[in-house]
């Protein structure tokens, strides 16, 4: 019998082995371009749902490989269902890549551009597990908010010229914004109704909220007068504006968020950037382990504006959220907010009560499900009162339930009360993320589960931090429970009018002051704040344990200082525990 040489042996092994690891048991990659996707400027929407049905027949790990380059999606082909998206809005939407019971699917975008033209919802995640996208931008082709440059500010009037991008009509004296000529799109642009509710002034060459702007609400439209060119003047009796700023016309819904996740587990972001969307950028709800890395939610082009709401948001969530290395800026809203659902106790007979969901956000949303543990809330003191264990579920409608318990509900709860789920609460890692620019505060801390939130850099026109809550108007279960703040450079902020101070508490507590303690075990330590005045560094009450040490003030020049009557850096009411070193 022959006998192989060692050294032959030696290489025989070296080939198996390099063959073995460059092997992926039942791995199966798609080439969109082989079912028709085509990077032309053609709607690729129906070529999607090709590639989508067979990446979920393949079984296995699925890699879903875009060839770079810039794929438009039109809500002509695009499926629909009628959603229940928390803090957006409900209703019945087109959906381009809708993952309903999909597992084990990866989409790569290997550096592509997404562009969404119309009232359509790019990404809908739902009934889904082990699902990640990587390495493509989204934009909208029409954005859903407005702009216009201040040519000219008086009492009562402003002069505004708006650019190309945005187009409009005055009709019966109202300025209305209009679709724009799109060859994707069978809709009469001109017909196109692009509603705002509010005005708000950006500061042009900062590219940020105007020092100490605030929000114009309106009801139907602004009354307008049509000048030469693209020049309108605007009448509002209270508005007053710079020249030479921007002024954002705020969207009116939140129809149609980037990514909405529900119901699904292990959804995986990285490297991918949101430069536009009709609402929230990233919304995660009733799902586990989701990870936002190395994302980007920021405007392109010229525009001012990225989401029209928030940038990432989740909602009953459990195991962990991520969210590391990420730039949030030029939201018209939070980079993010995590918080619970509260339903309000409408009627209690002995072992059942009747809940509803208040705001109109909420409508819909799954909130119980028998075997589920709840607490019973004070709906004005937000003091825990009870807990019990739900047996049924009876859905009535969109905003009542009737939930039958294991034993009686305690004699402690009244109508008007709240009830939310104890749930698993998600640990929260918030790391190395940048968020500027946008509108309102930087980020709500509103999750029971350990929260670290450590070397972001903060520059908000409002309070960075808020601890909020209530069951009074958005009806959001907050409460943290050890959280830490660490290492973080807040730069310069509250330079706006959202919030009392740089950390702030302002959750919903009505009564019994001297015993709700909603909020405890907060360290904020080893953190740079930056400041140009004398705004309060921290603003807390109906806290229980609080740690302030070792933290770096630095004073700036930023913006013009207010005169601030009786300035204190710490204001701390009805709270226990508290320890503020220097």
């Amino acid at each position: 019998m022959r006998k192989y040489k060692r050294t032959s042996m030696k290489k025989l092994l070296v080939i198996l082995l390099v063959a073995f690891a460059n092997f992926s048991f039942g791995k199966t990659e798609i080439n969109v371009a082989d079912y028709g996707v085509k990077g032309d400027g053609s709607d690729s929407t129906a070529a999607v749902q090709k590639v989508l049905a067979a990446a979920k027949s393949a079984g296995g790990d699925v890699v879903i490989k875009f060839p770079k380059g810039r794929y438009d999606f039109a809500p002509n082909y695009a499926p629909e269902e009628y959603l229940f998206i928390s803090n957006n809005d409900e209703g019945l939407k087109r959906i381009v890549f809708n993952l309903n019971g999909y597992e084990n699917i990866t989409i790569d975008g290997q550096g592509s551009d997404f562009i969404f033209h119309g009232f359509v919802n790019p990404f809908s995640v739902k009934n889904s597990k082990n699902i990640n996208f990587k390495n493509f931008s989204v934009d909208v082709f029409r954005p859903f908010h407005n702009e216009g440059i201040v040519l000219e500010s008086s009492p009562g009037s402003i002069v505004v010229e708006i650019p190309e991008e945005y187009p409009f009509e005055v009709q019966e004296g109202i300025l209305k914004f209009i679709g724009k000529p799109d060859p994707l799109l069978w809709d009469d642009p001109k017909k196109v109704d692009i509603p705002y509710r509010s005005l708000l002034e950006f500061d042009t060459k900062r590219r940020e909220t105007a020092y100490l702007a605030r929000d114009y609400w309106l009801n139907k439209g602004c009354p307008a007068e049509k000048l030469d060119g693209r020049k309108v003047r605007i009448r509002h009796s209270l508005a007053k504006f710079t020249p030479g700023n921007t002024v954002v016309f705020q969207y009116q819904y939140r129809n149609h968020p980037t990514f909405a996740v529900s119901k699904s587990e292990n959804v995986n972001f990285d490297n991918v950037t949101i430069y536009g969307a009709g609402g929230m950028g990233i919304l995660g709800q009733n799902s586990r382990d989701i990870r936002v890395r190395n994302c980007k939610v920021t405007p392109s082009g010229n525009r001012m504006i990225s989401c029209t709401a928030d940038a990432t948001h989740f909602v009953n969530c459990e195991g962990e959220i991520v969210l590391d290395s990420n730039l949030f800026e030029n939201q018209m809203d939070d980079a993010t907010n995590i918080h619970g659902i509260y339903e309000q106790i409408v009627s209690i007979d002995g072992d059942t009560a009747v809940t509803r969901l208040v705001h109109p956000q909420q409508h819909g949303f799954e909130t119980f499900e028998a075997g589920q543990k709840v607490e019973f809330v004070g709906g004005r003191s937000m003091k825990t009162l009870a807990e019990g264990k739900i047996t049924s579920v009876e859905r009535i409608n969109n905003e009542l339930k009737r939930l039958k318990f294991a034993e009686p509900v305690s004699d402690s709860v009244k109508p008007n009360d709240a009830i939310a789920v104890i749930r698993d609460y998600p640990e929260i890692k918030i790391t190395n993320n940048t968020i500027r620019r946008n509108r309102a505060r930087g980020m709500l801390l509103n999750c029971r589960g350990k929260t670290l939130v450590e070397n972001n850099l903060f520059q908000a026109p409002g309070a960075a931090l808020l601890f909020e809550g209530d069951s009074c108007y958005w009806f959001e279960q907050g409460g943290v429970r050890d959280c830490t703040i660490r290492g973080n450079t807040f730069d310069n902020c509250r330079f706006g009018v959202w919030g009392k101070a740089i950390i702030d508490v302002a959750a919903g507590i009505k009564e019994d002051f001297e015993t709700s303690r909603y909020n405890r075990n907060i360290l904020i330590e080893n953190n740079t704040f930056n400041v140009f005045d004398d705004t309060p560094l921290l603003n807390i009450y109906c806290v229980d344990g609080l740690v302030w040490r070792n933290n770096k003030v630095n004073k700036t020049s930023e913006y013009p200082a207010r005169d601030i009557k009786k300035p204190e850096p710490f204001i701390i009411k009805h709270s226990d525990n508290i320890k503020i070193d220097n």
